[in-house]
């Protein structure tokens, strides 16, 4: 890469400040970048170009990383100017107009801006934007010129897939969000509705991730909890039945405080997050009791 040649017919910020972000980045390495710029009937040409002797491997795969990223965020905008709406709309009919515009909000802003959560979703989207420009770093690779409205042509159909793809996995979170939120509105309406059965309930989470449920005297009362349903804790099999189960019991007797100790050990982060939404203020996350001191001092079998 001695030069390289972008070629487009319509003003783009995107390609203003990708050549901006270049440009700066190699000036911080100490590397000069030369650029120039000309119009001829509305079409721009910008070059750039480097002495050879600033081109080793390192530098020649940033440059095509800034360029490729470049070319995906006008991929990603001509997708969701010309394509997404017929998209949702075909695939997703039944979704509202609120819906929607949700769903194109949180498309955009995973495709565009990093992911600093780590999870299984967000791998999922990750892999399939490093695919993207993975590809187009291939025809980078391959040429020292490239006229941006001819790569939209040629390439969006096979890009669209892995968009539409990723749009796919979006509503589908969505949906499962929706359906939770609707879930832990119900469960606020029943506590809402009846008296408190119980003042305190203690959860104490050992290292190993398992819990007791003591009352405000520190007695296990576990059992009594489970009594009026079908499985006592000694039947209940699986971490996710007996979780379930603790949270239709929380529900039951509705405690005026429920203090969670080491909550940080409980496996299951999804139980300690509906235990939150659903009963708000009356929850403690407690981490420096008694309780949890000696919890933390215990050694790990």
């Amino acid at each position: 890469m001695a030069s390289f040649k972008l070629i487009y017919d319509k003003d783009r910020e995107e390609v203003i400040e990708g050549i901006k972000e270049l440009k700066n980045y190699f000036k911080e390495k100490k590397v000069e970048i030369g650029i120039s710029e000309s119009i001829k009937n509305n079409t721009h040409f910008i070059n750039i170009y480097c002495d050879n002797k600033n081109l080793n491997k390192k530098n020649v795969n940033m440059f095509n990383m800034y360029i490729s990223n470049i070319l995906y965020k006008i991929l990603i905008n001509e997708f969701f100017d010309k394509y997404i709406n017929d998209f949702i709309n075909d695939t997703y009919f039944f979704l509202s107009d609120d819906e929607i515009n949700d769903i194109k909000y949180k498309s955009i802003n995973i495709l565009i801006n990093h992911i600093p959560i780590i999870d299984e979703d967000n791998i999922y989207y990750t892999n399939r934007k490093n695919e993207m420009l993975k590809k187009i770093t291939e025809c980078i690779d391959e040429n020292d010129e490239i006229n941006i409205q001819g790569f939209m042509t040629f390439r969006m159909k096979e890009f669209k897939k892995e968009l539409e793809s990723i749009i796919d996995k979006v509503v589908e979170n969505y949906m499962i969000e929706k359906e939770y939120n609707e879930f832990i509105k119900l469960l606020k309406y029943f506590v809402d509705i009846q008296e408190s059965k119980m003042e305190e309930i203690n959860i104490v989470i050992d290292r190993s991730g398992e819990y007791k449920v003591l009352n405000e005297y520190g007695e296990d009362i576990i059992d009594k909890l489970f009594s009026e349903f079908d499985e006592s804790k000694n039947k209940v099999t699986g971490d996710i039945n007996k979780d379930d189960i603790l949270i239709s019991a929380l529900i039951t007797y509705c405690p005026e405080k429920i203090v969670i100790h080491c909550w940080d050990n409980c496996s299951n982060k999804e139980m300690i997050n509906t235990i939150k939404n659903v009963f708000l203020q009356r929850v403690i996350l407690c981490d420096n009791c008694k309780i949890c001191k000696s919890i933390k001092q215990k050694v790990k079998k």
